[in-house]
């Protein structure tokens, strides 16, 4: 490998698309020649333009010839492209001048460094499978299997028996994170830029997902680490970020286990340039209220249970909201096993093409008992083998986000399928196919059934399962009472 022209190459392509100045790029080169090992014999050979992933592939060879392992290989990528990318207080102070002349300008500017610096990795992410699933009677739902985020081998398990956990930083989105090097335990940070922001007077920051689940999927992060919190100062906060970035859609998962997020012990925000299922989706009634004129109460024609409220009073529907939300995290109902301890909701917000405010908010109640130990509202066990964990902000907006092990359990459920194995002879062959009797059944039972539309089918269901008012006469009457209780 030449590393003179890798190294050129390198620097040249940070400043075509790092704002890398000619003072730096001399600093850059000398600290690359010093990582690679590699220093010039004669004159430096012209640089040839290349695009990011040329350098991730040349880089990844360079430390596989050392025979480095796989989470080794990481933190010196990102170190190298670390080198080249402008300090932290450069992007945000950039990324300030542009959001006071233009929001969409200061979010792209961030978004194309995180591509151009490796911290979003947009060819591993181009890599998902996705596709619409359709239904005859409902909304359409949005299908993923993500197959970005990388899974450590066994080498690399291994290694986390003997890595020390100094407990910093406290989670994988504090500030701390800011050029951290990583470990067996926590991933690399040396190339993530954050811009710290003041929301509803308090400190936050926001970065991007590297493995981002939807457009521009940005995460707002609170500077302080602590817990999740759905309140009216949460909707205040969201409402500034809104008004901040008023061509992202802002997003919060909920505060309880079982119907939150993955993390829990940090308050944060999903945002980004998508507009998810739910947000799509007809009103199934509208709730006329004669104290609240200036906004639209309706409930939504989807699979959960959701509210919308729109129109250009900020106040009002921050009003309403509240309303909504102290109601329901006070509110029982013993034959559906809903109890105050319980609730909580999941909420988002957009402004539309016509400037009006759109906020949604998903009932969530995260109850359990004897029949569904992991949550009455929950994923039911039936639909484990295709996704167990919480159902977040995203899932219940319609879009799911599936393992990668997916992939290939799919095909070995086809080979069993078409090969006609009982139960005993698949496990047998593929003892991970355990959790898969359900999808097994259905499709023996359903030859014209494709697993992709078995998947389909989950998807919905498990949005059914969520549901605290059930799209059906017994859910209605319910729905229909706690509607009464608002007093709208």
């Amino acid at each position: 490998m030449d590393y003179i022209q890798l190294v050129e190459d390198f620097v040249f392509f940070a400043h075509e698309h790092l704002d890398l100045d000619n003072l730096d790029l001399i600093y850059a080169r000398n600290r690359l020649y010093d990582e690679l090992n590699a220093y010039p014999k004669g004159e430096l050979p012209k640089p040839i333009k290349r695009d990011v992933n040329y350098f991730v592939t040349r880089f990844n060879a360079h430390y596989k010839k050392l025979k480095k392992d796989s989470v080794t290989i990481n933190i010196n990528i990102a170190r190298l492209f670390d080198i080249v990318s402008p300090r932290p207080n450069e992007v945000a102070k950039k990324f300030n001048e542009l959001l006071r002349k233009n929001p969409k300008a200061s979010t792209s500017y961030l978004y194309n460094l995180g591509i151009n610096n490796y911290y979003i990795h947009k060819k591993d992410i181009e890599r998902n499978k996705e596709w619409e699933a359709h239904f005859k009677n409902g909304p359409a739902l949005e299908i993923t299997i993500n197959l970005s985020k990388p899974e450590k081998n066994n080498k690399d398990v291994a290694k986390l028996l003997t890595t020390k956990d100094v407990n910093y930083p406290k989670c994988v989105i504090c500030e701390e994170n800011l050029g951290f090097a990583g470990n067996a335990k926590k991933a690399p940070r040396h190339n993530i830029r954050i811009v710290p922001l003041k929301l509803n007077h308090e400190d936050w920051f926001m970065q991007y997902s590297p493995y981002g689940y939807f457009n521009e999927h940005m995460i707002l992060i609170s500077k302080k680490h602590t817990n999740m919190e759905i309140s009216s100062r949460i909707f205040k906060i969201m409402f500034d970020a809104l008004n901040k970035f008023p061509h992202y859609t802002i997003t919060s998962n909920a505060d309880l286990p079982i119907v939150g997020g993955s993390i829990l012990n940090h308050e944060h925000f999903q945002c980004g340039g998508y507009l998810f299922p739910l947000q799509k989706a007809k009103d199934l009634f509208v709730i006329k209220s004669s104290k609240y004129k200036k906004t639209k109460i309706s409930f939504l024609n989807f699979y959960n249970t959701a509210f919308r409220l729109k129109g250009k009073d900020q106040d009002q529907i921050l009003e309403i909201a509240s309303l909504i939300l102290k109601k329901w995290k006070s509110y029982t109902d013993y034959d559906l096993s809903i109890s105050p301890k319980h609730n909580t909701i999941t909420p988002l917000m957009r402004i539309n093409s016509n400037g009006e405010y759109e906020m949604i908010l998903i009932l969530r109640c995260n109850s359990t008992n004897k029949e569904y130990p992991d949550g009455i509202y929950h994923v039911h066990p039936e639909y484990f083998a295709i996704k167990q964990e919480g159902i977040g902000v995203i899932e219940a907006c319609g879009r799911f986000i599936l393992p990668a092990r997916l992939v290939r359990q799919i095909k070995e459920v086809e080979y069993v399928c078409d090969h006609k194995l009982n139960k005993k002879e698949y496990l047998k062959k593929y003892p991970d196919l355990v959790n898969f009797t359900h999808m097994i059944d259905t499709l023996k039972a359903n030859p014209k059934m494709s697993s992709k539309e078995y998947i389909n089918e989950v998807g919905r269901n498990i949005l059914l399962n969520t549901s605290v008012f059930k799209k059906d006469k017994r859910g209605f009457t319910h729905l229909k009472r706690f509607v009464k209780s608002l007093n709208l």
